[in-house]
């Protein structure tokens, strides 16, 4: 006769915490009602923010409430969404766009009633949406978009438009534009990764299932719920949730998934990414443009060769400093790896926490320069302690993970936290954007 095992401190936590977590994932299911409200009221705050703002020439006299309007939407898209959702993402998965995104109800709305074609194959390929992403943050940056209402229209308003074409032309009811094209998406997935609630399956649960079977789950972005291990794609809608009584919604440790990454999940496209668009290209772009360096070799650059104007040369230092840092980076876990590509691109993945963080701050420096122009005051102490306290949790999780990936690498394992160190060290002395250290300034001379 067997005897029961000894309940662990504990175990009564975990329970009740499970519990409450199947119970959120299956309302999600039961009230679809709610969801389809909540979307639907994000798509009208969303609709006014960016369309509202260009009726003020019609309406001079009411010009301070459209430039509120403006000032709101510069608010919350740039200042608080973005920041917000990244860590989010990084925490608890892609609940924004299951549940939230206005994006998502628009291209399920329109591939509702659109023509229901066949998804060709120059859509599916894998690495294009980060592709779109890194051209729309180049243009973003250089642009300036976010510091004119005109820019935010032509970046969120292009990238609906997108969402809405591609439901009226492919699918059937299913959102084909967040599966394969939508931009953000792309590093979202990445981020969603490290979080600590997924949808968790039960093969063997879901295979022993009593007769009559349910129908089919009515997921958005076509995935095979019964082999769903990953939350890379899924949206964390809870339409599967309960599904032949084997789909929950579970804890799990961070970054659990990157640190058992199997030999099929690793993506040379996707480490290629990690090094040069997530923590390269967005250095470049958020972090190094803030730097007297920045501003130097794109003068330098600007001065030579005949060119004409600044982009160019702005667009060249980006770049430069890009290839720079995850270059270096890149080596270091080739070194780490012991030369073996493969284990080299794994490793990127345990840099995803890091350079998550190194977005999320990056983010949130245009959240204080539109709190400055509110006239609330700044402290640099506070600031750089903020910074610097959320770098090294962020790092102290790369770390772990990368020493659990590397235990079947073998020795050289001194380089993986080298090439940690030397992006939190290159996020810890990023220079303050001009905004910020203007702002800073005021505080000290008042």
């Amino acid at each position: 006769m067997s005897v029961p095992a000894a309940r662990q401190p504990g175990d009564e936590r975990k329970e009740v915490l499970g519990a409450a977590l199947r119970a959120f994932g299956d309302t999600l299911r039961r009230r679809q009602d709610v969801v389809r409200a909540l979307q639907w009221g994000f798509v009208a705050l969303y609709l006014f923010l960016l369309f509202v703002p260009l009726l003020a020439p019609l309406a001079p006299a009411h010009g301070a409430f459209f430039a509120r309007v403006a000032h709101w939407a510069e608010a919350l898209f740039w200042g608080f969404w973005w920041p917000a959702v990244i860590l989010s993402m990084m925490l608890f998965g892609q609940f924004w766009c299951g549940v939230f995104c206005p994006d998502g109800a628009l291209t399920e709305f329109a591939s509702r009633r659109g023509l229901g074609r066949k998804i060709p194959p120059w859509m599916r390929r894998a690495a294009l949406p980060l592709a779109l992403f890194a051209l729309i943050v180049v243009y973003e940056h250089l642009s300036g978009a976010r510091h004119s209402h005109g820019g935010t229209l032509l970046v969120l308003g292009t990238v609906s438009l997108g969402a809405v074409l591609t439901g009226l032309l492919y699918g059937r009811g299913k959102r084909v534009w967040c599966r394969y094209l939508c931009p953000t998406a792309s590093i979202f997935s990445m981020l969603a990764r490290c979080a600590v609630l997924h949808f968790k399956v039960d093969r063997e649960a879901w295979d022993r299932a009593p007769r009559p079977l349910p129908g089919a789950v009515d997921c958005p972005l076509l995935l095979d719920v019964r082999r769903l291990r990953s939350n890379e794609k899924c949206s964390m809608c809870g339409r599967c949730s309960g599904h032949r009584d084997a789909v929950r919604l579970a804890w799990r440790a961070p970054g659990q998934e990157l640190a058992t990454l199997g030999d099929g999940e690793v993506r040379e496209w996707e480490a290629v990414g990690i090094l040069f668009v997530l923590i390269g290209l967005f250095y470049g772009a958020m972090h190094w443009q803030g730097s007297a360096w920045h501003g130097w070799l794109a003068a330098a650059l600007g001065g030579a060769g005949g060119w004409r104007g600044g982009t160019a040369a702005a667009l060249l230092a980006i770049l430069l400093a890009a290839g720079t840092l995850g270059g270096t980076i890149g080596l270091l876990l080739l070194a780490a790896a012991r030369g073996r590509y493969r284990e080299a691109c794994r490793l990127a993945y345990g840099l995803i926490p890091l350079g998550g963080a190194g977005l999320m701050l990056g983010a949130m420096e245009h959240s204080f320069a539109i709190l400055r122009r509110a006239d609330v005051l700044l402290d640099a102490t506070h600031l750089h302690a903020l910074r610097a306290m959320v770098l090294m949790v962020a790092a102290a999780w790369s770390v772990v993970l990368g020493m659990r990936m590397q235990r079947a690498v073998g020795r050289a394992r001194g380089f993986y936290p080298m090439s940690v160190l030397l992006l939190l060290i290159a996020y810890l002395f990023a220079p303050v954007s001009p905004a910020i250290l203007a702002g800073l300034q005021a505080v000290a001379a008042a």
